[in-house]
């Protein structure tokens, strides 16, 4: 199975965390393109994210469960290179991602397996969406239809919370639910951690900067429920 891969940082992002996410996927992945969007490209590209940040730009932002305008970027993003790409797949990864192994199509395939989307599950809460898998086909199709018609329509602000997770697992169930979308859990057995990503079969090769982890320039010891045998997690 083939995969293109897609992220988006604003420019005052580079230096904090953006650089750090393409150089090190330059250096471990192989045979996967990068398609990564700055702001102002993304805007212009974009059939819609523009006139939806202009109505929404004086709502609140103080909290990131109703930041609409911030997280509207990933899916115009995810939407255009879901458009634009040739591959089978199509990889979603945050910007505040670090790859510290080798990621081949090999490997990304057995994530996915048979489901059209890939995704890291959270029993307790919202999904972790720094990372997704989408299979081109009917199936995702039809979910980033829906997802951006949200935004296009502004039904988002219908949602008890209005970030890209909760907008992703709005969507997922109305199309689990149809029988339309095949969907299986990356984050194998880190469904009950807040922090999926580093304790499920992913981070094996990747880890996800959030908040002050930035700074740190990785994730926390404290962040893993379990040992790894890693390399890079043995030198944390």
């Amino acid at each position: 199975m083939s995969f293109d891969a897609v992220t988006t940082f604003a420019d005052a992002h580079w230096d904090s965390h953006a650089r750090r996410c393409i150089e090190s996927f330059d250096r471990h992945w192989q045979g996967v393109r990068l398609m990564a969007y700055r702001d102002a490209p993304l805007g212009a590209a974009s059939s819609w994210l523009r006139p939806f940040k202009a109505r929404h730009a004086g709502r609140p932002t103080t909290n990131y469960r109703f930041d609409a305008v911030r997280f509207a970027h990933k899916v115009a993003a995810i939407e255009l290179a879901y458009a634009a790409g040739t591959a089978e797949g199509l990889i979603w990864i945050d910007a505040d991602c670090v790859t510290h192994a080798v990621v081949d199509s090999a490997w990304l395939g057995g994530l996915l397996g048979k489901a059209d989307f890939g995704y890291l599950r959270r029993s307790m809460m919202y999904s972790e969406c720094g990372f997704m898998i989408f299979r081109r086909g009917p199936g995702c199709d039809r979910l980033l239809r829906r997802l951006v018609e949200l935004y296009r329509s502004d039904a988002l602000f219908q949602l008890a919370e209005w970030h890209d997770s909760f907008a992703i697992d709005h969507v997922r169930r109305q199309c689990e639910g149809a029988g339309e979308l095949r969907c299986v859990s990356l984050s194998g057995g880190a469904e009950n951690t807040k922090h999926p990503l580093v304790n499920g079969p992913l981070g094996a090769r990747l880890d996800h900067l959030k908040g002050p982890r930035k700074q740190a320039g990785r994730s926390h010891r404290h962040d893993l429920s379990r040992p790894r045998s890693e390399a890079y997690w043995k030198s944390a």
